[in-house]
């Protein structure tokens, strides 16, 4: 198993406390500049390392207080990042100090990302990307919905700053309001307190659009659409059109406005690749390895023979889950993707799926695999 990490280094700025304490450190010294010179020299030697070392200290316990104060930060992805991409407290925590997740109202340089028109505005929330797959959610306040109307835009238009003819630069995406509806370990779809659904009289869902203060969240799961290509680092664009609700699947405008927003997409990498080379049963496919981080996976395959394709056939196995080293099984944990032939030949394949939760992927002991259409899912497993 070999491991790509990415490790950081962040500039410190002292705040006036601690500069006001190593400030004073130093001026004692220089008071006690007259005892040294009395003194023989190796004894105001010594006494100078002596405060020198105590000055040092006051510096190091303020950087280590301003240090602590910044990891002391909670971060909080929100409800409509974690309807996107279900997250513990603890991921959270940790992807966002890894630069694999972003939170941007906690930094206030990023306001000015936010865009107002007719009365609404909308702000990016929180982001969270590996090389595949980026999830994005944006805020948007100051629309007030009426009860059992579906929120939703006329137009939402995403793409890279550097989209041009070349496939490598085109994202496949898809978005929606956030409904306050999430799945369960087993795929069923729940309220995010865990809570089953309800219904009004008339049958239809209740879904929670709005959050406490009335705001809603627009989510968005983007992806490459050519396997060699990277969303790490790239700059997106979000054109948002006409604001207003659905029924039937059809629109009907309630404020007109436009609202073009971008952002610079994390550039962390937090991806594995781990060697495999076992076969799949009852095909002519072998997993050679997979490109895996918490948000998504790739999986490489060699083929022997290519199965004939038809529209009810998968034709590459489909990773659709995975069992971890405790036991739990997360069989629907497959979300979004593609599958294909990396070439004319067929004689490499590959399966890219984002996931409807973050996995801790050095916890992942096997993949469940559907082989083909019609078939039963077998286990294969990646690590002893």
């Amino acid at each position: 198993m070999s491991k790509n990490k990415n490790f950081f280094s962040e500039e410190i700025e002292l705040s006036e406390i601690v500069l006001k304490k190593t400030n004073q450190a130093f001026e004692m010294i220089q008071k006690e500049d007259i005892d040294y010179m009395k003194r023989a020299d190796m004894e105001s030697r010594r006494l100078f390392k002596t405060r020198a070392a105590a000055v040092a200290c006051v510096c190091i316990v303020a950087v280590s207080s301003v240090t602590a104060a910044a990891a002391a930060i909670h971060h909080y992805w929100g409800r409509g990042m974690n309807g996107n991409i279900q997250a513990s407290d603890d991921q959270q925590q940790t992807l966002t100090e890894k630069n694999v997740a972003k939170v941007y109202e906690e930094d206030p340089d990023d306001s000015s990302l936010s865009v107002t028109d007719s009365g609404i505005t909308i702000a990016p929330n929180t982001v969270v990307v590996d090389e595949r797959f980026a999830y994005m959610s944006f805020k948007i306040s100051g629309y007030s919905l009426e009860d059992k109307a579906e929120p939703g835009f006329e137009r939402v238009n995403v793409y890279q700053e550097d989209q041009s003819a070349d496939d490598a630069s085109h994202i496949n995406t898809s978005g929606t309001m956030y409904d306050g509806i999430i799945p369960d370990e087993n795929g069923q779809p729940v309220y995010e307190d865990g809570t089953p659904l309800e219904n009004y009289e008339d049958g239809s869902t209740i879904c929670h659009y709005t959050d406490s203060n009335g705001d809603l969240e627009y989510i968005i799961q983007a992806y490459v659409s050519d396997v060699n290509g990277s969303m790490l680092g790239k700059t997106i664009h979000v054109d948002f059109k006409n604001l207003g609700t659905f029924a039937k699947a059809e629109f009907t405008p309630a404020v007109e406005g436009k609202w073009d927003l971008e952002i610079t997409l994390p550039d962390a990498s937090s991806a594995q690749t781990i060697e495999v080379g076992k076969k799949v049963a009852g095909t002519e496919f072998t997993l050679d390895n997979i490109d895996i981080s918490p948000i998504s996976m790739k999986v490489n395959y060699s083929v022997g023979e290519a199965p004939a394709e038809d529209d009810d056939n998968f034709c590459v196995p489909q990773v659709e889950g995975v069992v971890l080293k405790d036991g739990t099984r997360i069989p629907y944990l497959a979300d979004g993707g593609m599958s294909g032939y990396v070439d004319s030949s067929k004689s490499k394949a590959y399966h890219m799926t984002g996931y409807d939760r973050v996995i801790d992927v050095d916890e992942v002991a096997a993949l469940i695999v559907l082989p083909s259409f019609g078939s039963d899912r077998v286990e294969i497993a990646i690590s002893e």
